[in-house]
């Protein structure tokens, strides 16, 4: 499966400790195998999934069959809230 991800998510990849940034990339490997720690969201964020890596969550969605889309990346502590606001602003 392929993966893309939003200027935000590779801004923030890019920022990442290495350590950290090692992590994220094997989960992100999994992911496009289609595993992973995966659970889909509800209320305002459904349609949305998140990938969970230890206390990073990345918000994507399944574009396809065959592609999918890191949409947000961020700390669990902020990482819901903030993505609702985004969604706000460019009405989902």
């Amino acid at each position: 499966m392929k993966i893309s991800a939003s200027d935000q998510v590779a801004d923030w990849l890019c920022a990442l400790p290495p350590q950290t940034k090692h992590r994220v990339r094997t989960a992100l490997r999994t992911l496009a195998k289609g595993r992973g720690d995966i659970k889909g969201l509800q209320g305002n964020l459904e349609g949305f999934n998140r990938l969970r890596i230890g206390g990073i969550r990345i918000i994507f969605r399944q574009i396809s069959g065959k592609e999918i889309l890191l949409e947000y990346a961020n700390t669990r502590d902020v990482i819901y809230e903030l993505f609702e606001q985004i969604l706000g602003k460019r009405g989902k």
